[in-house]
């Protein structure tokens, strides 16, 4: 990853060649928009996205694959170098987070508003699938997803690819620029008390309404989320516990999703409140 790194700091050509052709693999291309975005000029973090949008651009021309999808990828560019120029700008990871899933927010809605039949495509592709789930597990799945569950559906799907991909261009910043930087910077990451209850209220809003605000209740959740992984990251250094419970950790994440992922949100808005970091320390210092 750090030769990776390297190349794309290399120079403008080799950024833009990474940005092209990292659409092939997950995160990779956005991840490169951000590293330059959060190093160079704007103009420079311009040029590479233009190269990182057109073989998207490419894609919604010519092939038949689904123009909802595409557009995601495309508009997760976009959010993360918002993302990168607030980060680099505040020095702020709570600021990012709230503009970044602010942005998804504002882009499904115009994805909403402008791509009618695309979202009526992807609702038919998820009936398909909610039918072979019944069919497999021999229930009824009553769930229609309507307008409004689609539309969080993508805003969540834009944000948390574009997090991912900021997260990972910071890291690589990190190994070029700064060894260790990202680790004491991701342990520290902690929404203000303000934000949080904002996010916290929107969050259970979305989940009392109904099930069609059920995604936007997941977009909101996503800073606090991370808020929570940061602070188990910070709590197994704190205590020495090493990293094979990180792995444990996020083997948990993967086989419990559903459950684990709702602690985490409360232990993200729990630490905005009481600051569990800064109790740690205070007990360590007291004894």
């Amino acid at each position: 990853m750090k030769a990776l790194a390297e190349f794309i700091m290399a120079g403008r050509f080799k950024a833009a060649l990474v940005a092209f052709f990292g659409n092939m693999l997950p995160l990779i291309s956005p991840a490169a928009v951000g590293l330059v975005a959060l190093r160079h000029s704007v103009a420079d973090a311009m040029l590479v996205m233009l190269w990182a949008l057109l073989p998207l651009i490419i894609v919604l021309n010519i092939s038949d694959m689904n123009a909802l999808m595409v557009w995601a990828s495309l508009l997760s560019v976009l959010v993360v170098v918002l993302g990168a120029l607030t980060l680099r700008s505040t020095a702020s990871w709570a600021w990012t987070l709230l503009a970044m899933v602010l942005s998804s927010a504002v882009a499904s809605l115009l994805v909403k508003l402008n791509l009618a039949a695309d979202l009526e495509a992807m609702r038919a592709s998820l009936l398909e699938v909610f039918a072979e789930v019944a069919r497999q597990q021999e229930q009824v799945i009553d769930l229609v997803p309507s307008d409004v569950f689609l539309a969080g559906l993508v805003a969540w799907a834009v944000a948390l690819t574009a997090i991912s991909s900021l997260l990972l261009a910071r890291w690589w910043q990190a190994l070029l620029y700064n060894p260790g930087g990202f680790r004491t910077e991701f342990h520290g990451l902690r929404m203000n008390r303000g934000a949080a209850t904002i996010l916290m209220v929107g969050l259970c809003t979305c989940y009392i309404l109904s099930r069609d605000y059920f995604t936007w209740g997941n977009l909101l959740g996503l800073p606090l989320l991370l808020t929570g992984i940061a602070l188990v990251h910070h709590t197994v250094a704190f205590a020495q516990l090493g990293s094979h419970w990180l792995v444990v950790f996020y083997m948990g994440l993967v086989l419990m999703v559903g459950p684990l992922s709702t602690v985490l949100v409360g232990l993200g808005f729990l630490d905005s409140l009481l600051d569990f970091r800064a109790r740690l320390a205070a007990r360590k210092t007291s004894q």
